[in-house]
């Protein structure tokens, strides 16, 4: 039978993402660090948001108490915050639409502190978590414009706060954490440089990977496709005709980043199979006929059959 009557082997739909084997490599590494100094600052800043909205507030009601004597003019013990924001919509300092991006915002400094693995999931190789993520569309995503926007709503509370002449009220906590904040900020400059620099480079590997991955009109096809079951044991080990394909492969000239996304193997894996490729004379050595090399019995399993 030749290679052309081969039966086409139809294998599951490739979503290879992870050569590194959960190891990440240095763009996603430098994305993470990113995301956890500026959700530092998000913390920060959503909860002197908070404070800022429910002080305003509680010295404006101490004060009409002691110039009117108003009875009713005495902060809440509960729901202070939401009574705050009603307070500041009814005196006019705050429209409905600002109170509304106030509170999201507020209540997006609490979704990253109560849900930290969400937010950072999608920066992971790992195909079972990405597979996963489909499943929760409600999960907590990062958002990297959250940071802008809550230094904004700070800046229009405290001008209209002035405007509706408020009481203003001081605090150290500012002047606590400005060394900190200071240092975060140029930290978070030099890894924008070193990610933009990254993306760079990721789209041009990409594009090299991507040039290289398909197979038409080679002999790896049907069953002799890289990805066919007979090529490995249940182990993940390759079988004897298995490491005759990626021999191929490295014959026809693929990288070893390209052969561990086409063998879906880890790139470490493929490295090595190209160094006893090399040994064995590279693209001298003498190929198999990969009819003549017989199929190993493997036990048959509940998930070769999906």
């Amino acid at each position: 039978m030749t290679n052309a009557e081969q039966p086409e082997w139809q294998g599951p739909e490739r979503h290879y993402t992870d050569p590194y084997r959960g190891r990440l490599p240095e763009l996603e590494r430098c994305m993470i660090r990113h995301r956890a100094l500026e959700m530092i600052l998000v913390l920060y800043h959503g909860e002197e948001l908070k404070r800022s909205v429910v002080a305003a507030v509680e010295a404006r009601l101490d004060w009409k108490r002691s110039m009117d004597n108003d009875p009713d003019a005495v902060p809440p013990e509960k729901n202070k915050v939401k009574h705050a924001f009603n307070y500041l919509v009814k005196e006019g300092v705050l429209t409905q639409e600002e109170r509304a991006e106030m509170v999201a915002l507020i209540e997006r400094r609490n979704g990253i502190a109560h849900h930290l693995d969400q937010v950072t999931a999608d920066l992971s190789t790992d195909a079972w978590v990405r597979g996963h993520l489909a499943f929760m569309p409600d999960r907590q995503r990062y958002d990297d414009e959250a940071l802008v926007r809550l230094k904004a709503m700070r800046r229009l509370l405290e001008q209209r706060i002035i405007e509706k002449h408020f009481i203003g009220v001081i605090n150290m906590r500012g002047l606590l954490f400005e060394a900190t904040e200071r240092a975060l900020g140029d930290d978070l400059k030099r890894l924008e440089r070193r990610i933009r620099k990254l993306v760079r480079k990721r789209i041009d590997a990409i594009g090299a990977v991507n040039a290289e991955l398909s197979l038409k009109g080679t002999e790896l096809v049907g069953v002799f496709d890289p990805r066919c079951t007979d090529n490995r044991y249940h182990s993940g080990c390759l079988t004897p005709r298995g490491i005759e394909i990626c021999y191929r492969l490295f014959d026809m000239g693929k990288s070893a980043m390209a052969v561990a996304h086409i063998m879906e193997f880890s790139l470490v894996a493929a490295r090595a199979r190209e160094k006893q490729w090399r040994a064995l004379g590279g693209n001298n050595r003498v190929s198999k006929n990969l009819l003549d090399i017989p199929l190993v019995r493997r036990r048959l399993r509940y998930e070769d059959m999906l």
